[in-house]
């Protein structure tokens, strides 16, 4: 009666998956195959922190955290001045006694400076559609 064979596993360090081909498994058999490389850092489990400066969140879609990685599909970049002010606990306003809500702001406030800005802008916006004044005299 013949021993039974020990089946071959993958030479790659820590895994213990069935051998493929060239002593690899199929996943990194496919790796080195598509990359040249084994790439550890593209495989399922590996933590990835975001790529901006001091965020250091690991929830990343394509290396950025979820926050910076949907600033950059809404706005095509990074938008530091428009984010959260982490720590800001009250409103600047001198007098606000409210909690902070964006922008150093609590939500009254903040809301009263966006409505202001979005007028003069409509405003801007509707004299460039009009062009220069004219004067009507009267007889």
């Amino acid at each position: 009666m013949g021993h039974l064979r020990q089946p071959k596993t993958c030479s790659v360090e820590n895994c213990e998956a069935r051998h493929y081909a060239n002593d690899l498994c199929k996943k990194h058999y496919a790796q080195v195959l598509r990359y040249g490389r084994l790439t550890p850092e593209r495989e399922r489990g590996a933590v990835r922190v975001c790529l901006v400066k001091g965020c250091g969140r690991t929830d990343t879609i394509k290396w950025h955290c979820r926050k910076h990685a949907r600033q950059i599909r809404v706005h095509g970049k990074l938008t530091p001045e428009r984010e959260h002010q982490m720590g800001s606990v009250g409103c600047r306003v001198r007098g606000c006694k409210e909690p902070h809500r964006a922008k150093g702001l609590c939500a009254i406030h903040y809301n009263q400076d966006r409505w202001k800005r979005r007028k003069t802008e409509r405003k801007k916006r509707r004299a460039a559609r009009k062009g220069p004044r004219r004067r009507v005299h009267a007889r």
